[in-house]
């Protein structure tokens, strides 16, 4: 997988990890690398496995077998704590305080759990909220903001933390169609920035636009795991392939 990557580092190893619900199978002896400045999309039919690979990263699912190694560092349950503090995870539902001010959503995690100075994080919210374009919003709660600024202000408490890699498990499903293009176009500047993500999303479109490389997931595997351009015009599986044809035509 590493051939020809230069020199980029390994941001994280998942190797060999099986996740079951009960007597179901969820995720069956997957394995992933993913390199500092990856973009990577994964996709397939709901049920796949998709959600819960990228929820077993940070430790919100505890998987049954396997490894997953964090910058050449075993997760285990003594150090999820402090490895959650490096990646930032945006979910389909913003799941910021309703009660909180985009101020307050903001600045609570780095003041209290990283003592940052609320004089600092405040400059940083300021700044980060300009880059998203909803700088005008810091005062407002999040019942008085659209979905798609919803989901921006969740992308800017992620990135509040400072992490290397973020995951976002399909940020826009949730969205009116005319709110999706927004949050595509922050999660964009973000990988012009050269930010690492893993990305759950059925966008092919942005897929094929900004990913480094995409997985398609069936049946609790990864089927397919290649570059973007091999992915969407030189596969040869046949179920890719299918599921291409209706997810791109829909």
């Amino acid at each position: 997988m590493s051939e020809g990557l230069g020199q980029r580092e390994t941001i994280l190893s998942m190797k060999n990890i099986s996740k079951k619900f009960g007597e179901l199978v969820v995720l069956d002896d997957v394995s992933l690398e993913v390199y500092e400045h990856d973009v990577i999309v994964l996709c397939g039919p709901s049920g796949g496995g998709k959600s819960t690979l990228l929820r077993t990263i940070n430790g919100l699912e505890k998987i049954n077998s396997g490894e997953i190694y964090y910058r050449g560092t075993k997760i285990d349950h003594k150090n999820i704590n402090s490895i959650r503090k490096h990646i930032g995870m945006v979910f389909q539902q913003f799941n910021l305080f309703n009660n909180l001010s985009v101020r307050d959503n903001l600045l609570i995690a780095p003041i209290k759990t990283q003592h940052k100075s609320k004089e600092e994080m405040l400059k940083k919210a300021m700044e980060e909220l300009e880059i998203f374009g909803i700088a005008d919003k810091i005062d407002a709660y999040p019942h008085q903001l659209s979905g798609g600024q919803k989901q921006r202000v969740a992308i800017v408490r992620s990135l509040m933390m400072e992490p290397d890699l973020m995951l976002f498990d399909e940020p826009t499903s949730a969205l009116d169609p005319e709110m999706i293009r927004e949050v595509l176009d922050s999660m964009r500047r973000l990988s012009e920035m050269g930010m690492t993500m893993i990305i759950v999303t059925h966008e092919m479109g942005f897929a094929k636009e900004v990913a480094s490389r995409v997985c398609f997931l069936e049946n609790a595997k990864i089927r397919v795991n290649t570059d973007t351009k091999s992915f969407f015009e030189n596969s040869q599986d046949e179920r890719l392939n299918q599921f291409l044809s209706v997810i791109l035509h829909h």
